[in-house]
């Protein structure tokens, strides 16, 4: 239920109403793109300090709680920071302080939330034994695809209805908090066997730790050329995911009302296409679903960004830009197994977490390119140069383990 809650978040929030909302109140795009990136690196920083309370102290729910409640009442603060009803993005803009406050709502609201990730992700064995945690995680990624399916309907009807964008993120505030309930009055975590005292110096050698895994790297061509190319590529899907809703209206022509019955869409067939995506990774291997992913994306990138044709648009995006999307998150863990030495998986996913928050700095790319050029079909295509270079040093990166003591260069 705590994914469906928090999904709730990241789909009504992120995706299908924060940028237009900002666009509406500015009339640019690059504040959005900032805020996101910043948050971001900030949440980056964050992790190895939550991990710590995570696994030291035995209060990550509580953890967990504050940053919940803090994320939803930050979410429904931005509707009360701003009515975009008043602003049309061309002839009335909003102050400054009230796109500041804005704006610094959404960045705490970001940051929270995933801050959040870090605690929830270790209740996995409060609620499942490890034969079963595969099975009970994948679930709950289908019940956050759920929860798109469900409120995203509910938000567009009572934007549609009051003609306010403000009101969705009272409702995705209170609905992210009411659905996660349950997992606060029903979830028992177990207890770390020992706690510890989190101190300043403690959260400091989680750094210090970080970046001795940085520095081993540079002697394992093959893992860094992996940590690169998936951060590349993840960029790519962490500024689709962030943007497509504004290309669908402002680039490729969709209705307001078609964009979001076009998010449902590739929320259905990312679930649908995210299940098969995983067999297709034990089935051919990691890397080459990976790949396939990535130039899945290739693909759909150049036709959103050429094709004007809303009819032939959609079916590609459903297709090639779901699969590529669910294709990116599931075959790159399993890659990660692959290519790094036995001894060092914890600590390679250790960083792995940290790069995926960092690989956001193409949303900024994507609102630069869009305010500069005025084009949001330009700004699309601005992301075929990282995705191309991703792709290239992923196609270094072979999945054998490596051993430290034998360096070998890309090839």
């Amino acid at each position: 239920m705590y994914d469906f809650a928090n999904t709730i978040y990241s789909a009504i929030v992120v995706t299908a109403f924060f940028p237009l909302f900002v666009h509406q109140l500015a009339g640019r795009d690059i504040y959005t793109g900032l805020t996101q990136t910043a948050s971001m690196v900030l949440a980056a920083l964050v992790v190895p300090a939550a991990g710590a309370l995570a696994d030291r102290t035995g209060k990550g729910k509580r953890y967990l709680l504050w940053l919940t409640i803090a994320c939803c009442a930050a979410t429904a603060g931005i509707g009360f920071a701003a009515n975009d009803a008043i602003y049309n993005g061309k002839d009335v803009l909003a102050s400054g302080h009230v796109l500041a406050m804005v704006l610094l709502l959404f960045g705490l609201a970001n940051l929270t939330y995933q801050a959040s990730l870090v605690f929830y992700n270790t209740m996995l064995p409060a609620v499942a034994s490890p034969k079963r945690q595969g099975f009970v995680s994948g679930f709950g990624v289908g019940l956050g695809y759920l929860g798109v399916v469900v409120a995203l309907p509910i938000a567009l009807y009572a934007k549609d209805k009051t003609s306010a964008m403000r009101v969705t993120f009272w409702l995705a505030g209170a609905a992210f908090l009411l659905t996660s309930i349950p997992l606060f009055l029903f979830v028992r975590p177990p207890r770390p066997a020992t706690k510890v005292k989190v101190t300043p110096r403690l959260v400091a050698n989680q750094f210090v730790e970080l970046g001795a895994t940085l520095r081993t790297l540079w002697h394992m061509p093959r893992v860094l050329c992996f940590f690169i190319g998936n951060f590349l590529c993840v960029d790519v899907v962490n500024t689709l995911i962030m943007w497509v809703r504004p290309f669908l209206q402002k680039g490729a022509g969709f209705s307001e009302k078609a964009s979001g019955m076009a998010l449902l869409g590739m929320s259905v067939s990312a679930f649908v296409l995210g299940m098969g995506m995983g067999w297709l990774t034990d089935k051919l291997g990691a890397k080459r679903t990976l790949l396939a992913s990535a130039c899945s994306l290739l693909l759909c990138i150049v036709a959103a960004g050429t094709v004007r044709q809303p009819a032939v648009l959609l079916p590609v995006i459903l297709l090639f830009g779901s699969g590529g999307l669910a294709g990116t998150w599931t075959a790159g863990r399993k890659w990660l197994l692959e290519v790094a030495p036995p001894e060092k998986v914890g600590e390679f996913f250790g960083l792995y977490g940290v790069t995926i928050k960092l690989s956001v700095f193409g949303c900024t790319l994507f609102a630069a390119l869009a305010d500069g050029t005025g084009s949001y079909r330009v700004a699309l295509l601005g992301q075929l140069v990282p995705l191309v270079v991703g792709i290239a040093f992923l196609a270094a990166a072979r999945p054998e383990r490596v051993v430290a003591a034998s360096p070998e260069p890309c090839e």
